[in-house]
């Protein structure tokens, strides 16, 4: 006999929460959580453990949010603490509502330091801003510097998304580059989410990793190649994935179902209503 949600323990409650919201793909997560919520029947739990989920959830798919008309992006990468976040490029910070996906309590970031790594990092961030507006529909792109022991490295993260009525399609991809003149060692990683509830409820997900060496002496010359590397990486994996996704659908149903005989004889249908 299977027990109503308000007749499991909470420890059970609390696992099935999490188990769900983790699942949850890019730009659903607060219409399952309104869902959950009425399918639970206890708010206090339902926000108490969708906190840490919807944060860690927002973080890790790069979510997109309007700060005074300029677009960011809420990651573990400009993470201040809090529920604050920074934008390196607008020079602002923010305090984001991981539930309700807004962002309030703007305030101006001076906690930079105008130096070399901080223009190479600006000329790399408009270049690939151009790249983003010609190759998306709807995306977005931050370049974050960080240090590790005291040395510099760049954090590229790239998102695009599309939101329809009955299919959402993410599309993520995060490069770091430590800033080692006169050559880096750039490590990549993509990874497309596709839901489709229309007719049916599919899940799709596809990954892909990318290591590549390249010169840094010229930061102007360094940007180009470097939007020159992820276009050719990306048209190279949206290929491959278009391909996989073809082979895909006709293997799935010729080994799924029994296809219809094709006998290609025509079928005489008044002598059929005569028999």
């Amino acid at each position: 006999m299977m027990l109503e949600a308000d007749e499991l323990p909470e420890e059970e409650k609390i696992s099935f929460i999490c188990g769900l919201l983790l699942q949850v793909p890019p730009g659903e997560f607060r219409n399952v959580f309104e869902d959950l919520r009425i399918l639970i029947g206890d708010d206090h739990l339902m926000r108490q453990e969708a906190a840490q989920v919807s944060a860690y959830h927002t973080r890790n798919n790069f979510t997109p949010v309007s700060i005074r008309g300029e677009e960011a992006l809420v990651t573990r990468h400009n993470d201040l603490g809090g529920n604050r976040f920074f934008d390196p490029q607008i020079k602002l910070s923010f305090r984001f509502d991981h539930l309700s996906g807004r962002a309030d309590k703007i305030l101006i970031y001076h906690d930079f330091k105008r130096d070399t790594a901080e223009l190479w990092r600006e000329t790399l961030n408009v270049t690939l801003e151009s790249y983003v507006k010609k190759h998306f529909l709807s995306g977005i792109c931050r370049v974050y510097q960080k240090t590790l022991r005291g040395s510099p490295f760049f954090v590229v993260c790239i998102e695009g998304h599309q939101y329809k009525k009955f299919w959402n399609a993410f599309w993520k991809s995060e490069w770091i580059l430590p800033v080692t003149p006169p050559s880096t060692q750039v490590a990549g990683s993509i990874v497309v989410q596709i839901h489709y509830f229309k007719k049916a409820n599919l899940h799709f997900t596809a990954t892909d990793s990318v290591g590549h060496s390249m010169y840094l002496i010229n930061r102007a010359q360094f940007a180009l190649d470097f939007e020159k590397l992820i276009e050719r990486e990306h048209s190279k994996f949206q290929t491959g994935l278009v391909e996989s996704l073809q082979d895909l659908s006709d293997e799935v149903w010729q080994t799924l179902r029994r296809q219809l005989p094709v006998t290609r004889t025509a079928i005489r249908w008044n002598k059929l209503l005569t028999y």
